[in-house]
C-alpha cells in the first residue's frame, strides 16, 4: 500500500523535505564533486599524464586514479565513463 502524496500548494516548505529530500541531497553531493574552474585550468596546464594524475589526485577523481596502475588515456576514459555511469544511475532513483 502507497501513502498519497499530501494536498499541499507546490513550494510548501512543510512538506518540501518529505518529497524532495532525497533527490536534492544526491543533487548537492554530485555537485560538490564537480572539478572548479581553477581545476580545469590547471588541467589544460599540464604537460604530462603524470600531471594529470597529480592535479586529479586532490579531487574526488583519486580514487579512481588510484585503481590504474598505469595511467594511459583509455584507463582516464573508463575512468570517465564510469562516472558518467554512475551519475546516470542515480538520476534514475
Amino acid at each position: 500500500m502507497s501513502t498519497p502524496a499530501p494536498k499541499s500548494p507546490a513550494g510548501n516548505l512543510a512538506t518540501f523535505n518529505i518529497l524532495h529530500g532525497f533527490p536534492e541531497a544526491l543533487v548537492r553531493g554530485m555537485r560538490s564533486s564537480f572539478l572548479a574552474d581553477a581545476d580545469y585550468h590547471h588541467l589544460t596546464q599540464c604537460e604530462t599524464l603524470d600531471d594529470v594524475r597529480l592535479n586529479l589526485s586532490e579531487t574526488d577523481y583519486m580514487e579512481a586514479l588510484e585503481d590504474m596502475n598505469a595511467l594511459i588515456p583509455t584507463g582516464l576514459q573508463k575512468a570517465a565513463v564510469e562516472k558518467r555511469q554512475e551519475y546516470e544511475g542515480s538520476k534514475q532513483h
